[in-house]
């Protein structure tokens, strides 16, 4: 069987799935991800989860394909309404919106156990997504990012440990990213652009944008 090869945002997320757990994967989409973690042997079963039914028949097909069909469950769910706690170990949530994402986050109360690993992809704002998480008691246990089709992406793994942390504008820019990589620098470039425009009609972005400047410029001349 040919194996299947990630790359960009779902490569980086399949690297903070934890070895031996079970997955829930939500916008499943085409289903690549937990096939590739189930041909890997990252992960012994996963649940392929979508709202809508055509990326799921999609993915039935694809997991079909890959002979899979006994190890990746496809189910029609709403984010995590339909998923247990007592199922899943890990839970992936790529490819929507940061506000979406603390959305589901917020309606699904088990993803408060510690044991849970969340690893989190959002598309744009990821900013909101990092202030719901410090507030609400979870922590950033790693963060990357990663160049996908031209554009620069973060991911992060997540676990509640119930202690709520300030964050302000910069905190949830920068999260735990590093401007040590070409993709770490690269995506906090992005959000220091972002801001610089926002500081025409709010002054008071100033301070934070020097300071994010120096964290860039300090280590990247």
């Amino acid at each position: 069987m040919k194996m299947l090869n990630l790359k960009g945002r779902l490569s980086l997320c399949a690297e903070f799935v934890r070895k031996g757990s079970r997955l829930a994967d939500i916008g499943t989409d085409h289903g690549y991800l937990p096939i590739a973690l189930c041909q890997s042997g990252t992960i012994p079963c996963a649940l392929a989860c979508d709202i809508n039914p055509l990326p799921l028949e999609s993915a039935r097909k694809n997991i079909a394909e890959y002979g899979l069909s006994d190890r990746i469950q496809i189910r029609l769910s709403d984010g995590l309404q339909e998923v247990g706690a007592d199922e899943i170990d890990d839970v992936v949530i790529a490819g929507m919106g940061g506000e979406l994402i603390a959305s589901i986050l917020g309606e699904c109360p088990w993803v408060r156990d510690p044991s849970k690993n969340l690893i989190l992809q959002p598309m744009t704002r990821h900013d909101v997504l990092t202030a719901w998480l410090c507030e609400n008691g979870f922590c950033i246990e790693e963060q990357g990012a990663v160049f996908d089709a031209g554009k620069v992406y973060t991911v992060m793994r997540v676990q509640y440990d119930g202690v709520r942390r300030d964050c302000g504008i910069y905190e949830a820019n920068i999260g735990r990213l590093s401007p040590d990589s070409e993709a770490g620098a690269g995506f906090l470039n992005k959000c220091l652009n972002k801001l610089k425009k926002q500081e025409k009609g709010d002054p008071t972005l100033a301070p934070i944008i020097n300071k994010m400047e120096e964290l860039l410029y300090d280590k990247h001349p």
